[in-house]
């Protein structure tokens, strides 16, 4: 008889210790399945258009430097343009810079809530308000004693950050689906 009683208790130990280890992998596997759509999220819906479109704006800068604005130690691009190099800047402006500063600063906006950080990156904000004054510039084009706008770009910093942030989630989420195949 205490066989059998320590046999039903055994089985029922096991039968326990079967269910809390096959729950606790399939919160684990769940957490991972959220975890992996997150990463993924930021990267489809944040970072991986943030890093095209500022790639495709700082080697379109890149290419209007060399081709328009050559080094040279006497002439600096910062002073007064002739008639014909704004007629060309306002194109460009037009055309190329502020359509994505404004694609940039939209994708911001509307998925900022993917950002990586707990608070928003100044250096993204900073671009954010770049990208708003082109709305200003644009707006008084033809009268405006300036031809670039209010607030400057913030540099390297933004493409860096973009840049960075992207590998980390790719790396991150490598992971996490190299984790979660059998």
């Amino acid at each position: 008889m205490i066989a059998s009683i320590v046999t039903a208790g055994a089985g029922i130990v096991i039968a326990i210790m079967a269910y809390w280890l096959n729950h606790r992998g399939e919160v684990h596997r769940s957490l991972r399945k959220e975890r992996i759509n997150w990463v993924s999220s930021q990267l489809k819906d944040l970072y991986g258009p943030l890093l095209v479109l500022a790639e495709t704006n700082e080697r379109a800068w890149r290419e209007y430097r060399r081709a328009y604005f050559p080094p040279d130690p006497g002439e600096s691009p910062e002073g007064s343009l002739t008639e014909s190099v704004s007629m060309r800047w306002h194109v460009w402006v037009e055309t190329v810079f502020a359509p994505r500063a404004q694609q940039i600063r939209e994708i911001v906006t509307a998925r900022g809530d993917l950002i990586i950080e707990r608070e928003m990156p100044a250096v993204v904000l900073d671009f954010c308000a770049h990208a708003a004054t082109y709305d200003a510039l644009l707006a008084d084009w033809d009268t405006a004693a300036n031809d670039s706008t209010l607030i400057r770009h913030p540099g390297s910093g933004f493409l860096s950050y973009v840049r960075e942030s992207y590998i980390t989630l790719k790396t991150e989420q490598e992971e996490l689906l190299r984790s979660s195949r059998p």
